[in-house]
This record gives C-alpha cells, sequence and structure tokens, in this order.
C-alpha cells in the first residue's frame, strides 16, 4: 500500500522537526563572488568547507567548530535546513587519481552519526536555468544531485527533498517549473518501490496570495500538477501520497498559532484542495521588527510553542530556526536573524582559536575540465544570542520520535 504524504514523513523520521536553518557562511563570505572563487556556489555542506560543520581537525592543523554536534548537545536540534546545493564533481586527473568536489557524503554521514536528518534543496539556480530555457541543463543536475542520495534505499539522513527556496520570489517564477521538478523526480525513481521514495517539500514565503500567507502560492502548485502533462493523471495522488507544503512565518506566535490551527486548515477546505503535511523552514524574527535582543528571544519562545509539531490538524511537523548565525554581510533587518554572531565564545570551546583552513575547489578551465584550486576559509567561534536560550530552553529534551 502507497503511503500518504503524512504517513511517508513519519516513516522518514521527519515528522516531529526541531530543526535549524542552515547557511555556514563565513566572515568574509560575499554573496556574489566571482566564478573563481571559493564561495561562488555558496554550498557549504560538502567536503570544501568540513570544518565548519565537522569536529575533525584540519590536515594543516585548524580545528572544526562542529556546528552540528553543537546543535545536537545544546539545542536539541534533529533536522538540518539547507540552502544551496551544487552538483558533486568526480573525475579523474592525468594520473588516474579521482578527484572529488563539492561531495556531499561527509555531511550526509555527520548528520546520521548524530541523528539528525536533512533536506536536500533543489536550489533557485535550477528554477533559473529552467527561466532561461535550459531545460536539459536543469534536468542534469538534478539527476546528478538525487543520484548522490542513493535510491535503494537513500542515504538514511536524507529527510525529504526540497524543491526551491520561496519560488514565487525568484526572478520569472512559475508554478510549472516546480510540477516541472516532480515530474523529473518522479522519473528519477521509475520502478523504485514507494518505502525508498522521500517527501517532496516546496518552500513559499509568508507572502499574502489568495487572502492566505504561503498557501496560496501552494496552490498555485497544485493546480500546475494537475495540468502538468507529465503528472496528469497522477497529479493528486502525488499530491496526496509525496508533498510537503513549507512556508516562512517571521511572524508573532499568536498569529502563527491562528494560522495553524483555524487559518490553513479552512484555507484547503475552503479549495477542496487535500490538505498537507506543513512545516516551517524560516521560524525567527530580526531584532528591526522586535525592538530589542531581549524582545526577539521572547518572540522565538512563543514562536516555538506556537509551531509544535502535530497541531493544525495533526498535520503540522514542526519548525527550523532562522538562522544559525548572523550574517554580516547582509544588511537592515536581514543582518539581525540568527541565534549566534561572530564573537569570543567560552560556552562551546570550538575552535579554541580561530584560524584559516585549506582546502580544495573545483574551477572550470573552459576547456571541458575542472582543475582543484587552493583556498583558505575563516573558522571562528561564534557566542550564542538571547534567543539561543530560547531553542535551548524549548528543545534541549528526548525527541519524542
Amino acid at each position: 500500500m502507497v503511503m500518504t504524504a503524512l504517513e511517508r514523513c513519519k516513516y522518514f523520521g521527519v515528522s516531529n522537526i526541531q530543526g535549524m536553518a542552515y547557511h555556514p557562511g563565513p566572515s568574509n563570505y560575499k554573496k556574489s563572488a566571482p566564478y573563481d572563487s571559493i564561495y561562488h556556489r555558496s554550498d557549504f555542506y560538502n567536503n570544501i568547507f568540513t570544518q565548519l560543520w565537522s569536529e575533525e581537525d584540519n590536515e594543516t592543523g585548524v580545528q572544526g567548530r562542529g556546528d552540528l554536534k553543537r546543535f545536537k548537545d545544546q539545542l536539541g536540534v534533529n533536522f538540518i535546513h539547507c540552502y544551496d546545493w551544487s552538483e558533486p564533481i568526480i573525475q579523474r586527473d592525468q594520473h588516474g587519481k579521482d578527484l572529488k568536489f563539492l561531495v556531499h557524503k561527509p555531511f550526509f554521514d555527520a548528520c546520521h552519526d548524530l541523528g539528525m536528518k536533512v533536506t536536500i534543496p533543489i536550489s533557485n539556480h535550477i528554477m533559473r536555468l529552467m527561466a532561461s530555457g535550459d531545460m536539459a541543463e536543469a534536468h542534469k543536475l538534478i539527476r546528478a544531485i538525487l543520484g548522490e542520495v542513493g535510491q535503494r534505499p537513500p542515504h538514511p539522513a536524507a529527510g525529504m527533498i526540497k524543491i526551491f527556496n520561496e519560488y514565487e520570489l525568484v526572478e520569472h517564477p512559475k508554478p510549472e517549473h516546480v510540477a516541472q521538478v516532480i515530474s523529473w523526480i518522479l522519473e528519477w525513481e521509475e520502478n523504485l518501490e514507494d518505502k525508498f521514495c522521500l517527501p517532496i517539500m516546496v518552500c513559499t514565503s509568508f507572502g499574502m496570495k489568495d487572502d492566505i500567507e504561503g498557501a496560496g502560492y501552494m496552490k498555485d502548485v497544485f493546480l500546475a500538477m494537475k495540468l502538468s502533462s507529465g503528472l496528469n493523471p497522477i497529479a493528486e495522488k502525488v499530491w496526496r501520497t509525496r508533498m510537503v507544503f513549507a512556508t516562512n512565518p517571521q511572524r508573532e506566535g499568536f498569529v502563527i498559532k491562528d494560522y495553524l490551527e483555524n487559518r490553513l486548515p479552512a484555507y484547503w477546505k475552503k479549495n477542496n484542495i487535500p490538505a498537507p503535511p506543513v512545516m516551517f523552514t524560516e521560524l525567527g524574527s530580526n531584532i528591526e521588527q522586535t525592538g530589542s535582543e531581549e524582545k526577539q528571544a521572547e518572540w522565538m519562545t512563543q514562536q516555538i510553542e506556537a509551531s509544535s509539531p502535530g497541531s493544525s490538524g495533526g498535520n503540522m511537523l514542526g519548525a527550523c530556526i532562522f538562522l544559525n548565525e548572523e550574517r554580516v554581510w547582509e544588511t537592515g533587518g536581514e543582518l539581525t536573524f540568527g541565534i549566534t554572531r561572530f564573537g569570543p565564545d567560552a560556552t562551546w570551546g570550538r575552535p579554541q582559536k580561530n584560524g584559516e583552513a585549506k582546502t580544495i575547489f573545483p574551477v572550470w578551465d573552459n576547456g571541458g575540465w575542472f582543475w582543484g584550486k587552493e583556498g583558505t576559509y575563516p573558522v571562528e567561534q561564534q557566542v550564542p544570542k538571547l534567543n539561543y536560550k530560547s531553542v535551548a530552553n524549548a528543545w534541549l529534551r528526548p525527541a519524542r520520535d
């Protein structure tokens, strides 16, 4: 028997999410980095950037910061929400030696060792390729990303496949692109047993459409699925058995509670759409919103309380805290989201002192080959903000499943 979407989330261990939206950009990270620079892809979940999230020492002696273990031990986190995710590059050099860049297995393994689940993102870069008409390249990249996860079975850390980040805010957004990606995922899974098929999550903003935040954009995906030549006539079955709705409420706790308990279930019912499992991928606030760091911490406590797994008629899966760190490359309100900031910290002790980790990253030579280029990135201490304790107080307990 085919699992429902909610049963599938329970089966893959993502029905009691205590998550972290994780983008561990170092302090010298830039959003627009040159092609031949280490930060060009902004994918930190691979073998190039292990010192940010692992505990292992670098071969040059730089101590890993151990973000993942810190989240587990100090916050009770059991789920990591990822953003940009590149296709792995594996090729042989002129001596026959394998060169491996952007390989995510070390990150998967580290999460699995800690009992954490991970999103596998189909990033907005792929949606931009689709919008430009380069469907073949988009399709190829998706197959490469999914291929790294595996099929029979997928990697045990794999929790769900994520399609885009707030898809309706990307340049030239189309729900038809989301439907096309779903079709490609099903094609890749052809003849795969149901027990190996991961939940598929679509992420929207909390923007207003059709008199409701977020869900109006998800309804557009439902309608696009029903019109898709690649999904018709099984679109509604796929919706019922695979799809997860994710949105990003950065609002007060009482607004979130009313949304989950009343407005969202009523919206699905009014539109005669089967209510999908729901989760929050970016739960939080910035200091400009709240007025102070103390108020930001109060909001976090109330937001987590309002986002309990099992609410919303049993469909709520849980929430991911936004974000692991303050992003010093941002401005305005975007700067002060986050539960840590760069600075001296004695509460975790890793790294013992700030250092530069050496690594090798891929650069394309226009001759059909990637070459390894040496680079460095800072591994720096991060000090908890007041809202860090809000998360610990709510989640630092044995998970319910």
